[in-house]
């Protein structure tokens, strides 16, 4: 070994022992116990599903000569050809999660600029009567949803009272997108409006000071300093939406199946393990993919140097 080799050697060993006494070392070292935590957590779970959506039957073998992929081939072909329900229940499931998203958007964007830049007397109760509602289960808030929108409910007595009287406002598509914006505004809200928080007032003054106005301090510093906050709570909805089952079951009352609900019937009443697990890998794979393509708009990096 050469002169200069014994020192690429030497270099590459202190290198390897400086990255192994970072791992080890605060506070690199804090974070290994959740690490572990999650990845056992998160990693044996999601392996679970993805085995058994290629296993012939409910028991699990380990010999790949058995999986097959009949299940994918079911549910891709009758999302392309139509047959069964799952083209039905992935339209579904897409267009209550964009709805939701969009609703989520248009309603949290205004308050969160409020809350922000404008309101200083009673911002305190304003966001706890947005984080209070948090601290229920979600399943108490859409039955209250339902005892309000039933049939000779809370509504429907409320408008006899005026001589109005309305149809049963449940089991609709509509109902389902309501209950989705109302239980997931919040993780629309907050991460706009800590984005729009973190701009200092010395940008806001600096950009008055040279003759910027209304339009221009929204146009040119607030909306592009709080686009992280917009893609990552669209994110934040959007997946949060594609899983929504209590809403969809509870508000739609099973008159709309959700990809959330095939997946639940699936394990559930049909004792079929295996496709309920291809089409929550399939699920997987578009949750992940929405994830990969909103995070390639935004700097990570940029977003977590603002706190440091």
């Amino acid at each position: 070994m050469s002169t200069i080799e014994k020192l690429q050697h030497q270099l590459g060993s202190e290198r390897d022992e400086s990255i192994l006494r970072t791992l080890i070392s605060p506070p690199t070292v804090f974070m290994i116990p959740l690490t572990v935590l999650l990845a056992f957590m998160f990693i044996g779970p999601i392996l679970s599903i993805v085995l058994f959506s290629v296993m012939p039957g409910n028991n699990l073998t380990l010999n790949p000569a058995t999986w097959t992929l009949a299940n994918y081939a079911e549910i891709i072909g009758g999302v392309i050809d139509g047959t069964g329900v799952y083209g039905e229940v992935m339209s579904n499931t897409v267009l209550i999660s964009v709805a939701t998203t969009l609703a989520t958007l248009v309603f949290s964007y205004p308050a969160a600029y409020a809350l922000a830049r404008k309101i200083k007397r009673f911002k305190l109760l304003f966001l706890l009567s947005l984080i209070v509602p948090l601290f229920t289960s979600v399943n108490i808030r859409v039955f209250g949803w339902v005892l309000f929108l039933v049939k000779k409910g809370v509504l429907q007595s409320l408008l006899a009272q005026f001589g109005i009287t309305t149809p049963s406002l449940l089991y609709q598509e509509w109902t389902i997108i309501l209950g989705t914006t109302y239980v997931y505004m919040p993780f629309m809200l907050f991460p706009i409006y800590l984005s729009i928080g973190a701009i200092s007032d010395e940008t806001f003054e600096a950009a008055r000071d040279l003759g910027a106005s209304r339009y221009m301090l929204f146009r040119d510093i607030v909306l592009p300093m709080s686009k992280p906050g917009i893609i990552i709570g669209c994110l934040f909805v959007f997946v949060l939406s594609l899983g929504a089952e209590v809403e969809a079951q509870l508000l739609g009352g099973g008159s709309i199946y959700t990809a959330a609900n095939n997946i639940s019937y699936s394990f559930g009443y049909s004792q079929n393990w295996p496709l309920g697990s291809a089409q929550a890998v399939g699920l997987l794979i578009i949750t992940v993919i929405a994830g990969i393509v909103i995070l390639r708009t935004i700097d990570l990096r940029e977003i977590a140097s603002r706190g440091s």
